[in-house]
């Protein structure tokens, strides 16, 4: 190297950033590769938390519906017991959500005609109603 012509020299130093350009783009690609890599190991991971929160999610969500469901039977049997249900009075019940269910089994002994059990179901359905419209009128004055 010491001995070498100007153009020897630069013929080296040409070939040498060439091979040292080369081996940077060598390992520009494996760490390319090794992110890419990475981002698919990560996004797996994300996909199979989202799939089970999204799946206990729905587990969650036709339990509660199968449980209102025998709720609101069970309370139709008992209803059944003192008074006959006919369509209107499964179409009450069927307005009802689960907690709704337990306050109307609550007040089981003040259903004693039909038009009793309409009077509650109403009773508890405006309480829903006016308690949605006192929600959402205090999220109204909180964005003010």
């Amino acid at each position: 190297m010491i001995r070498m012509t100007e153009e020897q020299r630069a013929e080296f130093l040409r070939s040498t950033s060439l091979d040292i350009a080369l081996m940077r783009t060598r390992f520009d690609e494996i760490d390319e590769q090794k992110i890419y890599e990475k981002g698919q190991r990560l996004g797996k991971k994300i996909g199979e938390c989202i799939g089970e929160r999204i799946g206990r999610q729905q587990g969650e969500l036709i339990g509660r519906q199968q449980g209102e469901a025998r709720q609101r039977r069970m309370l139709q049997q008992m209803l059944s017991i003192q008074l006959p249900m006919g369509e209107e009075e499964t179409e009450l019940l069927q307005q009802l959500n689960g907690d709704e269910l337990l306050l109307l089994s609550e007040r089981y002994e003040m259903i004693k005609t039909s038009e009793d059990l309409e009077e509650q179901v109403h009773e508890i359905v405006n309480q829903r109603m006016n308690a949605n419209d006192q929600f959402n009128q205090s999220l109204k004055v909180r964005s003010l």
